[in-house]
């Protein structure tokens, strides 16, 4: 039961670089970009510290003074008053500066995160090292970190994006291509007489297969990409929802997802059987399938970045495509190789 077909051979769990040694202008550029964030978070890291220690000062002031004018039978005369008052606006302006150096230090990391990925992605992975890397993709989702009042923006959790937004060139997305919800991620916008397109690539096609991996192919430079219908595509969040803070923003027990069926790249129907207790806590799914009394599998893990808002476009049940043997995932040996390297 859902075993598709895999490579006779044990599959190897590091990327498999290209044979040319050649730097390209891009890879280039991209190193550069990496070298520049990461001297920046450095230069960031020694300016939070001392915010950080003025904040610590600010706050013990104004402790101290409330314990002295707002003590048992005392009254506080204008000028205690304004004086105390001073010191909260003080400490409220280091707040503030240390918050926003915080939130360009976590903006710095997104930026390493999301080029690094690039990296990644632009050497052909062996099936087990792309299952490693979106595993470790989706651990590493920033966790938003919002202001006290307000609500999280789309993209958040569960919030979805707004309609009259474009989904941003680069980014994963599930799209609905022969008869199935896969991973894909957009490459380009294409405007038509029948309205907004996404040009996107199938993250299953950078896979290396048996015999392939180390080879260098002519193919191994090309992308093939597949133009799909804009109501046909789904982003996946830009942030983790913290349970504890935004719970709303999160699916509920027994809402029916779409979520990626581990060790695949395919999205399936399933219902929500437990939500994250905690930020990095994943989604407890059990997946729509007939073969089982209950109609549904046995729960399964599933992190946040791969659980969407479902939308009901005839996609077959998850036994009924597993039958047709067109997408593969790992065997259980390697699932389990996988399992062990991804921890």
């Amino acid at each position: 039961m859902r075993q598709r077909q895999t490579t006779k051979s044990k599959l190897s769990t590091s990327p498999v670089k290209n044979s040319s040694t050649n730097v390209t202008p891009e890879e280039d550029a991209s190193v550069k970009q990496i070298n520049t964030c990461t001297e920046q978070i450095s230069e960031k890291m020694l300016r939070l510290q001392p915010k950080h220690q003025k904040v610590n000062e600010s706050l013990r002031a104004i402790r101290s003074q409330g314990v002295r004018l707002l003590g048992p039978g005392s009254k506080i005369s204008q000028n205690s008053k304004a004086k105390l008052i001073a010191l909260y606006q003080t400490a409220q302006k280091q707040c503030v500066s240390e918050h926003s150096t915080i939130m360009q230090l976590l903006d710095n990391i997104k930026a390493v995160r999301q080029l690094r990925l690039k990296q990644r992605m632009a050497d052909k992975l062996s099936r087990g090292s792309l299952m490693i890397l979106l595993a470790q993709h989706a651990a590493t989702l920033p966790l938003y970190v919002g202001y006290i009042e307000g609500h999280p923006p789309p993209l958040v959790g569960a919030i979805p994006r707004l309609t009259s937004e474009p989904i941003n060139i680069g980014h994963f997305v599930a799209a609905f291509i022969e008869d199935i919800w896969i991973l894909g991620e957009v490459k380009a916008h294409l405007t038509t007489p029948a309205g907004l397109k996404y040009s996107i690539r199938d993250i299953d096609d950078e896979v290396e297969e048996e015999g392939m991996v180390g080879s260098s192919s002519s193919h191994n430079n090309t992308e093939k990409n597949l133009t799909v219908a804009s109501n046909r595509v789904i982003p996946l969040p830009h942030y983790r929802a913290d349970p504890r803070r935004h719970a709303h923003a999160l699916f509920p027990k027994g809402a029916i997802v779409l979520a990626l069926y581990p060790q695949t790249t395919c999205f399936y129907k399933g219902i929500v059987e437990t939500p994250p207790s905690g930020p990095n806590d994943d989604y407890l799914i059990a997946f729509e399938d007939s073969t089982f009394s209950t109609g549904y599998s046995p729960t399964l893990p599933v992190p946040q970045f791969y659980v969407l808002t479902f939308r009901d476009v005839s996609a077959p049940a998850i036994s009924t495509y597993f039958s047709k043997n067109r997408r593969k995932t790992l065997s259980p040996e390697n699932t389990e190789e996988t399992s062990s390297s991804s921890t």
